[in-house]
Order: structure tokens, then sequence, then C-alpha cells
């Protein structure tokens, strides 16, 4: 892993991480990338506007390989972290459990990645990939990485509560709703997933299928959509070399 630090231009860094007030990552594949405008938007919604020409000097740092960048910004300074990227998943695993959320600021991504580690390695059932995140009525509200959709035939289901904006959950909905396809707020309650395909959605994995939601000693094995090789291969579809802020 390379580690910067933004000084005007991007300087290699050896001193540990301080607490994160906010960041934001993606993959980064081969030098392209699926939304990144949208990455930066929600980085300077809480951040505020990056400097000129942060993201000119950090496209040439991201050219080859599989990696999974996180800028942050940290006690004021703004930072880089060039990490190698895993395999993206073909199935997600996934814990259920209605202990207490970890989260104090759901809606920023970074403050709350310390509370979130722990949370896991608290809770996490062996050899599932994450642990989901439920509200005091016990539904689904997202995992500790990534975002949760329900399908109800046509109908997606997204989580009746406080999450993450998540980047491809919101490709996901306007691609949906692109299609006349409905989109409505739901409770998600994990009995739900025994009869309804679940989705795990974040920017490292793109459209990963819950192939399994392990529920104290059950084990809920949710269906397959029917059109899930589409939707797969429509994300994987929209990496590009290119990248704007829109108006």
């Amino acid at each position: 892993m390379r580690k910067y630090a933004w000084h005007g231009a991007f300087v290699p860094r050896d001193f540990l991480d301080g607490p994160i007030d906010v960041a934001d990552s993606w993959r980064h594949s081969s030098g392209s990338t699926n939304g990144l405008s949208l990455h930066i938007e929600r980085f300077t919604r809480t951040a505020g506007p990056l400097p000129a020409g942060f993201v000119d000097a950090m496209l040439p740092l991201l050219s080859e390989g599989e990696l999974f960048p996180r800028i942050a910004l940290s006690s004021g300074l703004l930072l880089l972290d060039v990490r190698p990227a895993p395999s993206p998943r073909p199935t997600t695993s996934l814990t259920y459990t209605q202990a207490p959320d970890p989260r104090t600021q759901p809606e920023v991504k970074g403050p709350d990645f310390g509370s979130l580690r722990t949370y896991r390695d608290r809770y996490q059932v062996a050899g599932t990939d994450d642990t989901v995140v439920v509200d005091k009525h016990g539904a689904m509200l997202e995992t500790t990485t990534g975002a949760l959709v329900m399908w109800d035939g046509d109908t997606l289901c997204i989580p009746d509560g406080v999450w993450l904006p998540s980047v491809t959950l919101h490709q996901v909905v306007a691609r949906a709703e692109k299609l006349d396809m409905r989109v409505e707020r739901r409770q998600l309650k994990p009995e739900l997933a025994a009869k309804h395909p679940l989705w795990f959605l974040n920017s490292l994995h793109g459209i990963s299928p819950v192939s399994e939601l392990h529920v104290g000693g059950d084990v809920i094995t949710p269906p397959v959509h029917p059109s899930f090789n589409e939707w797969r291969d429509w994300w994987w579809g929209g990496f590009t070399h290119e990248w704007h802020i829109e108006a």
C-alpha cells in the first residue's frame, strides 16, 4: 500500500492515521472507475471542496492494476491511501444480529470505521463476509461495508431508515427508475429474505447477491433474482477512464 498526504501535491507519508472525519473509496480498475464523480461529490458534501488539482494529481497514481483507493480528511489534512483491491465477490454471506447500532454518524463515511470494525469482530459469524446493522425493530438497514436492497417482483425495496448514501445503491435506484420499476422504502426483516432476492451493494464488489443470511442458528438462503446477470453486467460495464462533476 502507498500512502500520501496533500501539501499542494501528493507527498508520500509514513505517519499513522489519526481520527478520520470523512472518507470515500471506490474500485479503480486499470485506470477506469464507475461513478467517480459521485464519490467525489459525496466526500465534498461533508469535507468541503477539494483543492484545485487534487483529482488531476491523484489519477496518475491510480493508473495501473486493481486498486481500492481511499481519500480521507483527518484533522484538517487530506490523505490518500492506494490499496490493492481484492477480487470481486460473486456472492456475499451475511451475519444478522439484533445488536445495538454502532453508528454515531450513519450518513457520513469515515467517523464510524473503528466502531463498525469492533461490531464485526464481536458479532460476525466465522466464514461470513459482513454483518448487518439493524434498527430498533430488527429491520436491516445496511451492513458495515455496504448497502442492502431487496426485490419483491419488479419492485426494488430499499431500507426504511437511516443509512449511508451509497453510490452503488444510488446507481441501482436510478436504473430501476429508468426502467419504470417501482422503488419503495420498506422494513427489510430477515424472514423476508427466504422468499425475496437480497443484494449487497458497494463500489468494491458491485452488485453481489446475498447467498446466505445467518440468523442465530439458522441460515436463510435468499432466491436468485432472474435478471441478476443483466444487472451485474450493467454495473461492471459502467467503468470508464473519464470523470466529471455534474452541475
